[in-house]
């Protein structure tokens, strides 16, 4: 005979609720559970903030500031005259990037010249031969950097220079001999010297080298004109060329005298002239006594002298060329009539 067997679950003991571990319970409402709960995510956030801000390894320093360098300084021009103005071309760096100026000391043969504190130096300060460097500071505003000082330069011979040059006389003839004259400094003070080169119309005269151009060589209506070439025994300077000049007509010249007395009852004078540019003459009377004549080509003068024509007689003769040069012969003829 068999007998069903109930297996019976061991049942927990009872705990009374208000024993338990329940969160928030302990509190007298639910308001005071959402409060903490809001307290505790706070703390949290809070933390985590904290945790993000904190150094991840030794306590870091105050940035400090890093002066300017300079790694270059050059003066230009590299082959200064007295004349020139000296400026600066400078390459430098700043480690945190600000901006850089310059305080500048020029210096000449070793020593520093007072007053001379800018980034160019004036002309006229310095003489040939003079030795020349700049020494230059650099700053950040907040700091100054290491001085640089240049490369030196040596001041140059400066070369002579021929400002004017002209030709006298400004109206020439064959007759004329002509002069160069010049208007020339030169900058360091030396004594200057010239060359001359003569030209006739646009060609060289090859053996015309002088200062003077003596007459003979040209001829009317040619121009004339000359180069002068400064030297101070160190460099030559600039050629300059004079304004050309023309060769002007030059008038007849009459080369006789005449008869101021008459003996007799005829009066001849031949009128001799010579033309320097060889033009053709043509004779004239001007002022003359009554009856009285000239060749207009040969110049002869003739005259019947008549018992009326005692006395004082004025005669003004004309010679000219046909290029409108003229010249005159003014004398008193006497007449004595037995």
């Amino acid at each position: 005979m068999s007998f069903p067997i109930t297996l019976m679950r061991k049942r927990k003991p009872f705990i009374p609720l208000s024993s338990r571990r329940i969160p928030c319970l302990r509190f007298t409402s639910s308001w005071s559970c959402i409060l903490t709960t809001f307290l505790l995510l706070f703390c949290f956030v809070i933390q985590i903030s904290c945790e993000k801000q904190k150094p991840t390894g030794p306590l870091s320093k105050k940035k400090t500031n890093s002066p300017p360098t300079i790694t270059s300084v050059k003066i230009l021009p590299e082959h200064p005259t007295t004349e020139n103005q000296l400026s600066v071309i400078i390459q430098s760096r700043d480690p945190d990037g600000d901006l850089v100026s310059y305080r500048y000391e020029w210096i000449r043969n070793d020593k520093e010249m007072a007053g001379e504190g800018g980034s160019m130096l004036r002309s006229g300060v310095l003489k040939k031969g003079d030795v020349v460097q700049v020494r230059v500071i650099p700053s950040d505003g907040k700091e100054e950097g290491k001085p640089f000082l240049s490369d030196p330069v040596r001041i140059a011979n400066a070369p002579p220079v021929v400002q004017e040059v002209w030709i006298e006389p400004k109206a020439p003839t064959v007759k004329d001999d002509l002069r160069a004259l010049q208007k020339s400094f030169d900058a360091d003070g030396d004594p200057i010297y010239f060359t001359y080169q003569w030209e006739r119309s646009g060609a060289p005269m090859v053996n015309e080298r002088k200062e003077v151009l003596e007459r003979g060589p040209f001829k009317k209506g040619e121009t004339i004109t000359v180069t002068i070439v400064p030297d101070d025994r160190e460099i030559m300077g600039a050629p300059k060329k004079a304004v050309p000049v023309t060769i002007l007509n030059s008038p007849p010249v009459i080369e006789s005298s005449p008869p101021v007395s008459v003996e007799g009852a005829r009066y001849t004078y031949h009128v001799k002239v010579s033309d320097p540019d060889n033009d053709p003459i043509t004779f004239a009377l001007k002022s003359h006594p009554k009856g009285m004549r000239i060749d207009a080509k040969s110049g002869l003068i003739e005259w019947l002298i008549q018992s009326e024509d005692r006395g004082l007689h004025d005669l003004e003769i004309e010679v000219s060329d046909n290029e409108g040069g003229k010249s005159y012969q003014r004398f008193t003829l006497a007449i004595e009539v037995k």
